[in-house]
Parts: C-alpha cells; sequence; structure tokens
C-alpha cells in the first residue's frame, strides 16, 4: 500500500537539518548537467539579482509546499512501489501546475537527467521509465524523473526535496553575482520541512494548467 506524505515525516526525523542544508556533493555531480546547461527549471532566471528574493518566495509558498513538492514526494512513494504506470501518470500533476514555459524547461532538465544516469546500474523503476520515454509513452519531465532516480540511489523524501530545491536554486541564480542561498524561514530545510508536513487540506495545490494530453 502506498504511504500518504505525512507518514513519511517520522521516516525523516533522522536526517540532519545540517546535512539538507549543506547539500551532498554526489548528487551535485549527478545533477551538473542540468545545473551547467538550464537557465531555470520551474523558477526562471531572473534579469536582475534584486529580483531573486521575491521569485523564491513566491515560488515555495504558491507553487512548491502542497503543489510541485506534493508531486515530488507522491512520484518517489511509486518509484518505491514499483508503479511505474503511477510514477508517469504524476507527469500529469505536475504539467498541470506550469506554464507553457516552465513545461519546456521540466523537459529539458529531465531528459538531461535521464541521459546521465544511462549508464547507471540496476536501474529498475528509472530504466522502466527510461523506455516508456524512448517509446513515446512518457515526456520524461523533471518532476518524475528525479524522483526515479533518488529512489535509485536510495535519498529519503526530505533529501530529494531538498536537492530539487537547491537545483531550482542554483540554476536560477547561476549568472548572478553575490547571491547566497535563502535562510530562515525560507531556507530550503524549512521548506523541506513545510512540504512533509503539509496536510492536503490547509495547503492544496496551485493548479496552473491543465495535464498533457
Amino acid at each position: 500500500m502506498m504511504k500518504d506524505a505525512g507518514s513519511i515525516v517520522s521516516m525523516d526525523a533522522t536526517v540532519p537539518v545540517e546535512d539538507l542544508a549543506q547539500g551532498l556533493d554526489w548528487v551535485r555531480w549527478m545533477l551538473r548537467s542540468v545545473r551547467h546547461r538550464c537557465a531555470g527549471v520551474v523558477l526562471e532566471q531572473p534579469e536582475e539579482a534584486a529580483l531573486i528574493r521575491m521569485l523564491w518566495r513566491g515560488f515555495v509558498q504558491e507553487r512548491f509546499i502542497g503543489g510541485l513538492g506534493r508531486v515530488l514526494v507522491h512520484a518517489w512513494e511509486s518509484s518505491v512501489a514499483g508503479d511505474v504506470q503511477r510514477l508517469i501518470a504524476h507527469e500529469g500533476e505536475w504539467a498541470w501546475n506550469l506554464t507553457d514555459e516552465e513545461l519546456q524547461r521540466s523537459l529539458a532538465a529531465g531528459r538531461l537527467l535521464l541521459n546521465s544516469t544511462r549508464g547507471a546500474r540496476y536501474q529498475g523503476v528509472l530504466g522502466h521509465l527510461r523506455e516508456a520515454v524512448d517509446a513515446g509513452q512518457a515526456q520524461g519531465l523533471i518532476g518524475v524523473v528525479w524522483p526515479a532516480v533518488a529512489h535509485l540511489f536510495q535519498l529519503t523524501p526530505a533529501t530529494l526535496l531538498a536537492e530539487y530545491l537547491r537545483l531550482e536554486w542554483e540554476t536560477a541564480t547561476r549568472d548572478l553575482y553575490g547571491v547566497h542561498e535563502p535562510r530562515l524561514s525560507w531556507s530550503i530545510p524549512a521548506v523541506v520541512s513545510r512540504v512533509l508536513n503539509a496536510s492536503d487540506a490547509g495547503e492544496p495545490r496551485v493548479l496552473r494548467r491543465r495535464a498533457l494530453p
């Protein structure tokens, strides 16, 4: 049986906040192609550094907590359960939350990540997802590719979310000088905590568009 996101909180209780704040070097290496080649994923790169804090707050409050973040967790659950069709179905949820431009950036990021992990051994669900993408049965959006990759490398939901948020921040700020990660209530660990503790009734998804046909 699939677990709901709330049941994951206790499982991740042993993950030190410092670990989430620091990030994992090997995950940064694995995501390097996305980070170096994408100027933003969902959070688009702003023209001025002064805008990034405001854009980040809007992104995490209106789009990620209870929305995109929950889709990532649910896609991870489907990967853990080995349910490829359910995993692919989450692409519709992810796409529903995006504009056309965000959808294209998510597709580009997902395809890059799929390509960079092609040589990994014992791919399981990720391998089946790749086959579906190659056959035109799935799009390969980052919102399902990353959870499948995270499951393959045995990342917890907290780390899954933290590293995704870090990817959004680093691609959006890649060409901005003197910008540091958000702190306090808008920090990556704080946002992760809010996603894992959000209830469906308290923080509903923010729908942006219809699902993929």
